[in-house]
C-alpha cells in the first residue's frame, strides 16, 4: 500500500502544472478559457444560488429556537408555579381552597399540561429546528409551518390548562384537557414536524444520530397527537387507548427528544462529527423507539386489562436497558479522552444530569411494572416520581445543554441555575420515590396485621407515613422552580465568553466493515412508520379487541350505569371536572395491598363507563367499593365533602364548600353507585 502512495506522489509531482486558476460560478453557468489559461489546470467550485442563506441559515435557525425556547420556558414556568401551589395543598388543604378555581384536583392536570404539551414539545422542537440546520448546514425550510406551530402548540397547552382550571376535564388519564385544546396542539405537532422534515431532508442520509432521533420524536409526537382525537371506547379498552397516547407523548416523545438533544450537545463540545455514521447509536435508535413505544401498560399492572397486555408491558420494560447500554456506551466513546479537555463545563454538567435522569427513569420505571415491585409502589407517589425524572430531569436538562450550546456555552447565570435544578430534581424525586416506598408497605403492612385497612378511618397511617415525604418534596420542587424562573429570566443572554467550537478531534467509534450508513432517510421515513404500527397494534389494537369481548358484570349493570341527565351522571361529571381522580383510583388488585378493599376488578364491571376512572394516585383511598363497605354512611359522606377536617381531622381532601347543595347531592348520589 505505501509504494502505491509513493509512486502516486512521485508521478503527479512530475506533471505538476506552471500555474493554478480556481473559477467559481453558479450552477448552469459555462467556463471559459482564453488561450493563454490552456496550460493551467483549473479548480471549479460550484456556488449554490443560496449560499448566501446557507451562511445564515444556522443564524436563522437560532433565533426560531430562541423563540421557541422563550415561549416554551415561560409555560415551563407557569406550570411549575401551578404544581408548587398544587404540591403545598397535599400538606396545607385548606390553602386556597375556598375558590373552585384553586383547588388540588384542578391546578395538577393544569400544571402537567403546560409542562408535558407546552414547555417539552415547544423547547424539544424548537432546538430541533436548529440541530437539523447546523447537521445539515442549509436554512430551515418551511418556516412559515414552523412559526404557526409555535401559536398553535402554546395555545393549545394554555387553552388545555385553562379549560381544567375552569372545570372542563376530559376525565381522560393523561389527557385531561378538552378533545378541542387537544386537536389545537395536534395540528401545532403535525406543522411542527412537517417543517422539520423538510429540512431534514436537504441532507436525508447525513443526519447522524442527532439528526435521527430529532426528527423521528416530531413524526411520533405527531402521530400520537393525532390518534390521541380518535374517540375513546368505553371501559378497560378505552384506558389502554388513553394509555397508549399518553405513554407515547410524556415517555417516547421525551426519550427520543432529549437523547437526540444529548447527541448534539455532547458532540459540539467535543468537536466530534455530527453527521459521522454510529452503529451503536444506530442500535440505540432502533430498540429505544421499540420498547418505549410498547410501554402505556406500565400503570395498569395488576388492573382489569388482558394478562397477556401486562406481559407484553414487562417484557419491554426490561428491554429498555439494551437502548440504554448502547447509548450510553456511544456517548462515552465520544466523550473518552476529551473531558478533561471541554472547555463548556456547564454545557457537559446539564448533558450528564439529564442522562443519568434518564437512566435512573428506566429504572423506576421497570420497579413499576415489575409485578413484585408493581405491588408496592404502584397508585402511590412513586408514579410521580418517574414523572419528575422524565419531564423535569432528562427532557428538561437535554433542553438546558443543547440550549447552553446555542447561545454560545456558559450562559450568564447558569452556575446558579444549574444548582438549584439539579438539587431540586434530585430532592424531590428522593422524596417521592421513598414515600412510596413507605406507604405501598403501609398498605401491605394493614391487611396484613389485621390491626387496620386501607380505607376509612384507618386511612389516617397512610396520611400520616405519606405527610414528612410530600413537605420535603415540596420544599425541593420550590427550588426547582425558582431556577426555573430564572432560567426565564435569563434565556436570552448569550454567555460573558463564549466557547469557540471545538475542532473535529479524533473520535473513537465502532465500525462495521461494508456499513456505511446505517439510518438512511428511507429506513428512517420505514422503520420509524413500522415501529408505530406494530406498537399501535399490539399496545392499542389488540388489548382493545380483546377487552371489549367482555360483557357487563351484575354491578356495572345494576349499579355503574349512567343514563344521560341523571343526577348519578351530573356527580360523576362533577367528579371529574374537580379532580377526583387524582387522589383516588376505582381499581381493586389481586394483591394482599388490595385485601379488604372489595372485590377483585375486572373489565366486566367498567363495560358503561366512558371513559373508566381506573387510575391515580392513592392519595386518599380506593374507592373501586366505596359505597359497599361497612360504616358507608350517605350522610356522613356529604358532611365530609363540604368540611372535610370537621368529619376526620387528618384528612388531605380540599374542602367543597363551594359547591352546591344539589351539586355535592349529585356526587353523593355518584358515590352511592360505586358498589
Amino acid at each position: 500500500m505505501s509504494s502505491v502512495l509513493g509512486k502516486t506522489a512521485i508521478s503527479r509531482q512530475c506533471r505538476m502544472p506552471t500555474s493554478v486558476q480556481l473559477e467559481f460560478h453558479r450552477p448552469g453557468e459555462r467556463s471559459h478559457t482564453t488561450s493563454d489559461q490552456k496550460g493551467a489546470v483549473r479548480v471549479t467550485a460550484e456556488i449554490e444560488s443560496n449560499e448566501s442563506d446557507r451562511i445564515v441559515g444556522p443564524e436563522a435557525a437560532s433565533v426560531m429556537a430562541g423563540t421557541y425556547v422563550k415561549v416554551g420556558a415561560a409555560l415551563f414556568a407557569i406550570g411549575l408555579v401551578l404544581s408548587v401551589l398544587a404540591s403545598f395543598q397535599l400538606v396545607l388543604p385548606d390553602l386556597l381552597s375556598e375558590s373552585a378555581f384553586t383547588t388540588f384536583g384542578r391546578l395538577a392536570p393544569a400544571a402537567r399540561i403546560l409542562m408535558t404539551a407546552g414547555w417539552l414539545p415547544l423547547a424539544g422542537l424548537g432546538l430541533a429546528f436548529y440541530v437539523v440546520s447546523s447537521v445539515t448546514e442549509r436554512p430551515l425550510k418551511r418556516t412559515g409551518l414552523a412559526v404557526a406551530a409555535i401559536v398553535l402548540i402554546a395555545l393549545g397547552s394554555l387553552a388545555g390548562a385553562g379549560a381544567l382550571i375552569g372545570g372542563l376535564s376530559s376525565g381522560i388519564s393523561g389527557q385531561e384537557a378538552p378533545l378541542w385544546a387537544r386537536a389545537i396542539s395536534a395540528a401545532g405537532f403535525l406543522l411542527a414536524a412537517s417543517a422539520l422534515a423538510s429540512s431534514a431532508k436537504q441532507r436525508a442520509d447525513q443526519l447522524g444520530a442527532a439528526g435521527w432521533y430529532l426528527t423521528a420524536s416530531a413524526w411520533w409526537l405527531a402521530a400520537v397527537g393525532a390518534f390521541g382525537l380518535v374517540p375513546l371506547t368505553s371501559g378497560v379498552a378505552g384506558s389502554i387507548q388513553a394509555a397508549f397516547v399518553a405513554s407515547g407523548h410524556s415517555r417516547l416523545f421525551v426519550f427520543m427528544m432529549a437523547v437526540g438533544l444529548l447527541y448534539f450537545a455532547i458532540s459540539r463540545i467535543t468537536g466530534t462529527d455530527l453527521t459521522a455514521p454510529r452503529p451503536l447509536a444506530a442500535l440505540g435508535f432502533w430498540s429505544l423507539g421499540v420498547t418505549w413505544a410498547f410501554m402505556g401498560g406500565v400503570e395498569l399492572i395488576y388492573s382489569a386489562a388482558p394478562n397477556w397486555y401486562e406481559t407484553l408491558t414487562i417484557a419491554f420494560a426490561i428491554a429498555a436497558f439494551v437502548p440504554v447500554l448502547a447509548i450510553v456506551t456511544d456517548l462515552g466513546l465520544i466523550l473518552k479522552g476529551h473531558v478533561r479537555d471541554i472547555a463548556d463545563k456547564t454545557t457537559l454538567r446539564y448533558a450528564m444530569a439529564g442522562g443519568a435522569a434518564l437512566i435512573g427513569a428506566t429504572l423506576v420505571n421497570l420497579l413499576l411494572a415489575w409485578r413484585a415491585t408493581s405491588v408496592v409502589v404502584q397508585y402511590s407517589t412513586w408514579t410521580i416520581g418517574l414523572d419528575v425524572l422524565i419531564v423535569l430531569g432528562g427532557g428538561s436538562f437535554a433542553i438546558f445543554a443543547a440550549n447552553n450550546v446555542r447561545l454560545g456555552g456558559g450562559s450568564r447565570g447558569s452556575r446558579i441555575h444549574q444548582s438549584l435544578s439539579m438539587i431540586g430534581l434530585i430532592g424531590s424525586t428522593a422524596a417521592l420515590l421513598a414515600g412510596g416506598i413507605v406507604t405501598g408497605y403501609a398498605w401491605i403492612a394493614g391487611p396484613a396485621s389485621q390491626e387496620y385497612g386501607n380505607f376509612g378511618p384507618a386511612y389516617k397511617v397512610s396520611t400520616v407515613m405519606i405527610a414528612p415525604f410530600l413537605w420535603i418534596s415540596v420544599v425541593f420542587l420550590t427550588a426547582f422552580a425558582i431556577g426555573q424562573i430564572m432560567y426565564l429570566l435569563s434565556i436570552d443572554r448569550a454567555a460573558d465568553n463564549p466557547q469557540p467550537s471545538k475542532e473535529p478531534t479524533f473520535d473513537y467509534n465502532l465500525e462495521f466493515e461494508g456499513l456505511d450508513r446505517y439510518v438512511t432517510w428511507k429506513r428512517l421515513v420505514w422503520g420509524t412508520a413500522l415501529i408505530w404500527i406494530a406498537a399501535l397494534v399490539m399496545s392499542a389494537g389488540l388489548p382493545i379487541v380483546d377487552a371489549q369481548k367482555a360483557d357487563a358484570s351484575i354491578a356495572a349493570d345494576t349499579f355503574r350505569s349512567y343514563p344521560a341527565g341523571s343526577v348519578e351522571e351530573i356527580g360523576r361529571n362533577l367528579y371529574i371536572s374537580e379532580g377526583c381522580a387524582e387522589c383516588h383510583s376505582q381499581s381493586v388488585r389481586p394483591v394482599v395491598t388490595d385485601v379488604g378493599l372489595g372485590p377483585v376488578s375486572i373489565a366486566a364491571d367498567y363495560v358503561h363507563e366512558d371513559p373508566a376512572l381506573i387510575t391515580g394516585i392513592r392519595i386518599g383511598p380506593d374507592l373501586m367499593h366505596v359505597a359497599g363497605r361497612d360504616g358507608f354512611d350517605s350522610a356522613v359522606a356529604a358532611a365530609h365533602l363540604a368540611s372535610p377536617r370537621s368529619i376526620r381531622s387528618w384528612s388531605t381532601m380540599p374542602s367543597y364548600a363551594y359547591l352546591s347543595s344539589a351539586d355535592i347531592d349529585a356526587l353523593v348520589k355518584y358515590i352511592e353507585t360505586l358498589r
